[in-house]
């Protein structure tokens, strides 16, 4: 025990032992680090005021905590204003919940804000400093200003901190709790503090979080996951489970419209990297005339293909009448159903455990409209031509172009998908020229086989 002539000693020769120059001053303040805490408290409260905050400073983090509750309130709020925002972070991890929440009482609302915001700092500093959040990830759109409870905290507690607060900070529906290391461990309801008695301690009333986001998740399968489970709002987490911050609503609602506009561009084959208007128009040009000039050569093949059929086709004129209609068909075909699976994809009905039975599904619907397009077709031309052998070439190249439409159109996304490249990279245009060049190669393999 540290006798009580040192802390006179201390008080006698403060400034000496502030200045911390001479080894009398580095001896008392280790004495006074080895005193009892209720007597460097004591010592503290009969000080002036500026020199006990500074005298605070010197104590150890274990000894700081001890102290600090047994001090005046207005030293305490003046302690805190004199201390480093991690040396404050140090102070509350190591005090008790109980502490914390009386302390918040003798605090005005700006102080308390200040307090609540570097409650976590240290740790949330930690993991932010190590990770770079790409923009289109999670952490690259999370709020990190927001309201979270520990879990010791009581009813009564709580509801008087979100009375304080609620004009400053976004408030939610529901609230995370965290224990003392920012460690997420559930969510109340702000239903739950009405309900409950005031003695409750929120560890007791935890709720399940229905969805968790990484900090390196994609934007875009948050959002989905997000809606998948109906959740306005998504607490988003490190490797660790440390709470970094949320994505609410609104972001969801942005990145839900942002990802749609992207995904329109991308099955047209104009992606830009921002807004149309803040593009310029020497790269829009250059964009949408590099796709196009690709899509022209490929469309180039089906002219191949002709020649190297020509005559086939030429023993029945009219066939070259309905090249335009087989080839729309196809890619109409294909384009409704590519743009069901991409829009399956993103939302979450088409996945892993379903893939198989959609593509049953989807192949079978392929059969019946292969069949009933090309009894239309065959009835159609007939009517007006009577040529039997013409009117079952068209109508047997539509039924197998129309097949392959709906196989290709449902089975490319898909592989794709599985590869995590963007199927709607290869919707729109893009499939549409393929379905055009085999469209072709069919109509007049088809036309070859019947003919001769």
């Amino acid at each position: 025990m540290v006798h009580s002539k040192t802390l006179e000693s201390i008080a006698l020769h403060l400034q000496e032992v502030l200045a911390q120059r001479t080894t009398r001053s580095h001896n008392l303040v280790d004495q006074l680090n080895l005193a009892h805490f209720a007597d460097i408290a004591q010592l503290l409260n009969g000080i002036d005021l500026p020199y006990s905050a500074q005298l605070f400073i010197f104590l150890s983090s274990k000894t700081q905590v001890h102290v600090f509750y047994e001090l005046h309130p207005s030293l305490m709020r003046s302690i805190l204003s004199n201390l480093s925002p991690a040396d404050k972070s140090t102070l509350f991890k190591n005090s008790h919940a109980d502490d914390i929440t009386d302390l918040f009482d003798i605090l005005s609302d700006d102080e308390l804000q200040g307090c609540l915001e570097v409650l976590h700092q240290k740790e949330r500093q930690q993991v932010l400093s190590l990770m770079q959040f790409a923009p289109d990830t999670a952490g690259g759109i999370m709020n990190v200003d927001v309201i979270t409870f520990m879990q010791n905290f009581t009813v009564a507690k709580s509801i008087t901190l979100l009375q304080r607060l609620r004009p400053r900070r976004d408030l939610y529906r529901n609230i995370y709790v965290t224990d003392e290391q920012n460690r997420l461990v559930g969510l109340i309801k702000l239903e739950d503090l009405v309900l409950k008695t005031p003695e409750t301690r929120l560890s007791s009333i935890l709720r399940q979080v229905p969805f968790v986001a990484t900090v390196d998740q994609n934007q875009e399968e948050v959002a989905n996951k997000m809606a998948h489970y109906r959740a306005m709002v998504a607490p988003v987490v490190s490797d660790q489970n440390f709470l970094l911050g949320v994505i609410d609503d609104e972001t969801l609602v942005e990145v839900l419209q942002q990802e749609a506009q992207e995904d329109v561009q991308k099955m047209s084959g104009f992606f830009l990297n921002q807004s149309y208007l803040e593009s310029t128009t020497a790269s829009i040009v250059i964009r949408r005339g590099a796709f196009l000039a690709f899509l022209l050569l490929a469309e180039s093949l089906t002219s191949v293909i002709m020649e190297n059929f020509h005559a086939t086709l030429s023993a029945s004129t009219f066939l070259f009448s309905f090249i335009a209609m087989l080839v729309a068909t196809g890619g109409n075909t294909s384009s409704q159903t590519s743009a069901i699976v991409i829009q399956g994809l993103s939302s979450g009905d088409i996945n892993d455990g379903n893939v198989r039975k959609f593509l049953k599904r989807e192949f079978f619907i392929g059969f019946v409209l292969s069949v009933f397009l090309s009894l239309v077709a065959f009835l159609r031309i007939y009517a007006f031509h009577h040529d039997v052998r013409g009117s079952l070439v068209v109508s047997l190249s539509l039924g197998a172009i129309v097949f392959m439409a709906v196989l290709f159109g449902s089975v490319l996304p898909i592989v794709l998908n599985k590869f995590k490249i963007d199927p709607a990279f290869f919707a729109g245009p893009f499939l549409a020229t393929v379905m055009d060049i085999l469209g072709i190669l069919i109509y007049c393999y088809i036309a070859y086989l019947v003919l001769h």
